[in-house]
């Protein structure tokens, strides 16, 4: 079965706000400052990245998102966005333990006049290349992050334009920056390069989380300072140096991407972001983050996903909200977690929830590892425990491997009419499995209506007809009984449905 275009969940009562200085003071924000005298640029032309990875960004970039690309040297692989700005990576052998993102390059009708500018501020610069046709200026902010100049040519399309880009406009780029340099980096780009703030935000903990600076020019292009406290793991690297693109539709967005083959997950979905702008986040094949949003203000509901009402059903801390056999079932890297590798699993167990649940939409990640004929586990949903034994009762998202055959992406009937009442297509679950690692599991239940997406592919579309199946119940998370198993489940959350 080809893969299909996963149905998302649609909300027509929310409106984003629109996000200008006025909004910023009702928000209770600082308000933007306005400057007279910017330096002389007209918006951003590109951004520069390592890779060790030139073909899985080709995928990513190329394929995926439709960017025609070209080689203007031997190591560098460089996106075209529109007909004049570029994302360009160079190729590396490594850059364990460096830094991914390199330089943003601003474009200026004269790059005498902004060398001129940069030297009263007492902004050092130094020329890249000696060739006046071709040099461009790079100097540093406090930080150590770098930026280029570059005067403007004709930008012409590229010979081969390739599939259709889902976007034509680089519109922001993020720095991330040790919250110990508020104070420096907001007085350089404000007080030293003329940039006016455009936005501020504030974190959950009510500490400054970002500051968005405006390039001067036709594209209100954004520079982004996200502020944060050392150390950064590769993955928080990756979404604080990030990019960010324009569009018009969020939904023709993820439809365009989602047959590209990178939005496919769940978590891919559009949804109103801290800003209040319909947004989507991909992560590239090495972990920078694209950030995609409609930058125009709309006062028209969109028919997109939102995960407002979407609420944790494990807090990542804590079992509270679940009981079981606690001598097993442990938190662990804010997971749930039974089992071991070094030791045989002697029966099943279910973790489950205190409470009962009608119609839903479950969201959540999780991992199997193990060796034996019963490496297998399961999310229980509509069902009940069995008195006097270890066993619940109901519908399960089966996952893992029984005697060999690998059971994700398929409904089962656990401990009722123990059957599969609906099977993953093989080809599908080959092609989107991934193995001991962490898979994507979506479950929708409206009675007496069953879908399951595995990976973001729908493995499952089941109607219950036996009117006597209860169509309401507990979750229960599964570790089988049988084999040395661990059982993993994470970033479980749930949205109650009508």
């Amino acid at each position: 079965m080809s893969a299909m275009l996963p149905p998302y969940p649609l909300n027509s009562n929310l409106t984003p706000r629109i996000l200008v200085c006025a909004a910023a003071v009702a928000m209770g924000l600082a308000t933007a400052r306005l400057v007279a005298d910017p330096i002389p640029v007209s918006g951003i032309e590109g951004v520069t990245f390592l890779t060790t990875n030139p073909d899985a960004l080709i995928h990513f970039y190329g394929e995926g998102a439709g960017f025609s690309h070209s080689s203007p040297a031997p190591e560098i692989l460089r996106f075209n966005v529109g007909t004049s700005q570029w994302l360009e990576f160079k190729s590396v052998p490594s850059y364990e333990g460096g830094r991914r993102l390199q330089y943003v390059t601003l474009w200026t009708r004269d790059i005498n006049d902004v060398q001129r500018s940069l030297t009263e501020r007492g902004v050092p610069a130094h020329w890249v290349e000696s060739d006046p046709k071709t040099r461009s200026l790079e100097f540093a902010d406090p930080a150590g992050d770098m930026i280029r100049i570059e005067e403007e040519t004709d930008h012409q399309p590229p010979n081969s334009l390739g599939p259709q880009a889902f976007s034509d406009h680089l519109q922001h780029m993020g720095f991330a920056v040790e919250r110990s340099r508020i104070q420096e980096m907001t007085v350089f780009y404000h007080d030293k390069l003329g940039l006016a703030e455009a936005f501020r935000m504030n974190n959950s903990d009510g500490r400054l989380g970002l500051i968005k600076f405006r390039v001067p020019g036709p594209g209100r292009d954004l520079i982004e300072l996200i502020f944060h406290d050392p150390p950064l793991n590769k993955w928080a690297a990756g979404a604080f140096d990030h990019i960010n693109f324009e569009v018009a539709d969020i939904d023709d967005t993820y439809r365009v991407l989602h047959r590209g083959g990178i939005a496919t997950l769940a978590r891919h979905y559009p949804q109103v972001n801290g800003e209040h702008l319909w947004a989507m986040n991909l992560f590239d094949p090495e972990l920078t983050r694209v950030e995609i949003q409609v930058i125009p203000p709309t006062s028209v509901p969109m028919d997109t996903v939102s995960t407002v009402d979407a609420v944790p059903l494990f807090d990542g801390r804590t079992l509270a909200g679940w009981e079981g056999n606690l001598a097993n079932w442990r938190v662990e890297d804010q997971a749930l977690v039974a089992g071991s590798l070094n030791a045989k699993q002697p029966h099943n167990e279910f973790l489950a929830t205190t409470r009962d649940y009608g119609n839903f939409e479950l969201i959540l990640r999780y991992k199997v590892e193990g060796t034996g004929p019963l490496v297998n586990g399961g999310v229980q949903f509509w069902s009940q425990r069995v008195p006097g034994g270890f066993e619940m009762s109901g519908y399960q998202a089966d996952l893992g491997a029984i005697l060999g055959a690998d059971t994700d992406g398929n409904l089962y009937d656990e401990s009722r009419r123990a059957k599969n009442l609906a099977v993953a297509p093989g080809d599908v679950r080959s092609r989107v499995l991934k193995p001991g690692d962490w898979n994507d599991y979506r479950i929708r239940a409206e009675a007496p209506h069953i879908q399951i997406w595995l990976n973001g592919v729908k493995t499952v579309d089941f109607t219950e007809s036996d009117p006597s199946i209860p169509l309401h119940g507990r979750f229960g998370l599964q570790i089988h009984g049988g084999s040395n198993t661990k059982v993993s489940y994470r970033d479980l959350t749930i949205q109650t449905l009508p």
